[in-house]
């Protein structure tokens, strides 16, 4: 088997609701979907998760043809060509999110070439459901309001929430916070993203101010260059801290557990590499007892590969998931994507268990 083409899919899908983030808002969700076809009749699909017309370029003017001809399900030549090989000094990056989504294409085309669910690839087995939290409670002027959309998940039977706050200074956000805790009450467990939005001692301001009311974890408190800054933070917090999806490979999270920056480690199998070397930082996290929980906000092709990598890997938990209805996200299970009493279950089906059909390239492909 060899691969002959690698094609690009760019969708786009528009607000059915707000998205507004410490750092703006906007309209449309993208994605860039990858679809690697051989000359055996299998194609399989990845997702590059970064700047979609970057990974779009990337791929059909240099990674297209790094791979046309090589066989898919010969993995770690894949990657030593991607990773590598010409782009060995481009450790970070869309070239690396680029490089993700063919990998984890290949992966898709070796399930069904062995007529295998990617979780049996992997090692098979460890847990038969998933733990979920639900990611899309974004920032608004009214916090009654935010917390009704908090209350709306929690009545479907999601008892960890993540809200994202940071628009405005702590002493202004306290007061979404407690409104939020007060709805949701004790049971439910209160994660806040601050997605990068402050500085260290503005985070560290916040830490102190939202302690009080049982914050699970604090996402991405400050830029994710500044590992020294967030581990300062985690000296002078009891709130566990996670991050990781804006990092690149092993040797970006190595980097992360050296400095002692972070309690949960979150790559994202679309930014770090792809599926083996999120594995790799899967193993490296257990050497560091740090627990992982994939970042996972993009299309159902992610949410696929997500899930089987979590469904094989032993110290990994939480899988994110996203109730807006903002991505293209259901569209992509052939088999309605199962979710009961806040567990994931995913598809027994070969590869991902997606698939690229015209229905969805009619509905959201951008067109050239």
């Amino acid at each position: 088997m060899k691969i002959k083409d690698v094609r690009v899919h760019l969708l786009r899908k528009k607000l059915a609701s707000s998205m507004r983030i410490s750092r703006g808002g906007f309209t449309f969700r993208e994605h860039a979907v990858v679809e690697v076809v051989t000359d055996a009749g299998i194609s399989g699909i990845g997702e590059g998760v970064g700047d979609p017309p970057m990974v779009k370029a990337i791929i059909e003017g240099v990674l297209k043809n790094e791979v046309t001809g090589l066989n898919p399900l010969d993995i770690d030549q894949i990657r030593k060509k991607l990773l590598d090989g010409k782009v060995y000094f481009e450790r970070k990056g869309s070239v690396i999110c680029a490089a993700s989504a063919i990998e984890t294409a290949c992966w898709d085309i070796k399930g069904k070439e062995n007529k295998a669910p990617l979780y049996k690839l992997l090692g098979g087995l460890v847990r038969d459901k998933i733990k979920v939290y639900a990611s899309d409670v974004y920032w608004e002027e009214d916090p009654r309001s935010m917390a009704a959309n908090a209350e709306r998940i929690a009545k479907q039977g999601i008892n960890v929430i993540k809200v994202h706050l940071g628009c405005l200074p702590p002493e202004e956000e306290v007061k979404r916070v407690r409104v939020i805790r007060e709805v949701l009450g004790p049971d439910v467990s209160l994660m806040i993203d601050l997605n990068a939005g402050y500085d260290g001692p503005t985070s560290i301001r916040a830490a102190k101010l939202w302690e009080p009311y049982d914050i699970f974890w604090l996402e991405e408190p400050v830029n994710p260059g500044l590992a020294d800054v967030q581990a300062e933070l985690r000296k002078k917090t009891k709130i566990p801290l996670a991050s990781g999806e804006n990092e690149f490979r092993v040797e970006g999270f190595k980097y992360l557990f050296d400095q002692q920056a972070v309690d949960i480690a979150m790559p994202d199998i679309g930014r770090v590499g792809g599926i083996q070397e999120t594995l790799d930082i899967c193993c490296l996290a257990k050497n560091f007892n740090i627990l992982v929980s994939p970042h996972n906000f993009s299309s159902g092709v992610l949410l696929a590969a997500t899930m089987h990598l979590m469904m094989a890997v032993n110290n990994v938990d939480l899988l994110e998931i996203d109730m807006s209805n903002n991505a293209v996200y259901h569209e992509f299970f052939v088999e309605p994507l199962k979710i009961e009493n806040g567990f994931a279950f995913p598809s027994d089906r070969p590869g991902l268990g997606v698939e690229l059909d015209d229905k969805i390239l009619d509905a959201y492909a951008e067109k050239n």
